[in-house]
């Protein structure tokens, strides 16, 4: 089985938070829906998971975030190569409602403005969130859809 690609972690924050994220800074975070765009070019299933236990040491700036998100689901994309990660991300920053906000957040490893987006427009619903990512092209790999009943 592939175990390797890229993914979106949909993640809703209740209320607003104001978060220290390692060596990024300060930011505030207002409520909602956020999607994050990352990779695994091995042992993604394992990354997955690593992602929706709330309890973990602090590594990865999304680590950060997730402590006070609750976590919906992600999409992943199987065998999609780590630079489509970037086009997987701008997608998501071109949807209606998508605000970026704190800079530099998940894409310390390429020259994208974030790799967290913000929807403001956007409700926790799980139809939505998959519809949002389910067109985008990254060549052969295709989206899979895995959502939790929530944390």
């Amino acid at each position: 089985m592939i175990n390797s690609g890229i993914y979106v972690l949909w993640l809703h924050l209740p209320k607003e938070a104001v978060l220290a994220v390692g060596s990024l800074g300060t930011f505030s975070f207002p409520p909602g829906i956020y999607a994050y765009v990352g990779s695994a070019q091995r042992n993604l299933q394992q990354r997955l998971a690593r992602h929706r236990r709330a309890e973990k040491k602090l590594r990865w700036h999304i680590d950060y975030l997730r402590a006070q998100a609750n976590c919906l689901g992600a999409v992943v994309f199987l065998g999609a190569p780590k630079d489509a990660e970037c086009r997987l991300a701008e997608h998501i920053r071109q949807l209606p409602g998508a605000s970026l906000p704190a800079g530099n957040f998940g894409a310390s490893d390429c020259s994208c403005p974030a790799h967290l987006v913000h929807l403001s427009g956007l409700a926790p619903d799980l139809v939505a969130l998959s519809h949002a990512v389910h067109n985008v092209q990254l060549g052969a790999a295709k989206s899979l859809a895995f959502f939790d009943a929530g944390d």
